[in-house]
């Protein structure tokens, strides 16, 4: 699961795909979520390939963005949970589950 939305960096680099890279659950204070955004889905997939490959002289360059979301701490909130929260702030409105 991921989310696509058109989102332009101060730079001019327009991400089209974002993921959940990990959730930190800080016990009984709060959840971290580190959500990563890619120019395209593409790229992730790219990214995909480069973790599967054995070959030790392939490079990846595809990482784009990093954004960190502080939550209100929930020991069994679910990845599904944490997509539909994103989607209520400002810079993940309005985007499509993909």
């Amino acid at each position: 699961m991921a989310l696509k939305k058109e989102i332009e960096l101060d730079n001019g680099i327009i991400l089209n795909y974002h993921r959940i890279t990990s959730i930190n659950k800080i016990t009984n204070n709060c959840n971290i979520v580190e959500i990563s955004s890619y120019t395209s889905e593409k790229q992730r997939e790219k990214e995909i390939e480069y973790y599967k490959s054995e070959d030790e002289d392939k490079t990846m360059n595809v990482f784009i963005d990093t954004t960190y979301v502080n939550m209100e701490y929930n020991e069994n909130i679910t990845i599904e949970e944490i997509y539909k929260y994103l989607k209520t702030l400002d810079k993940f409105k309005d985007a499509e589950d993909i």
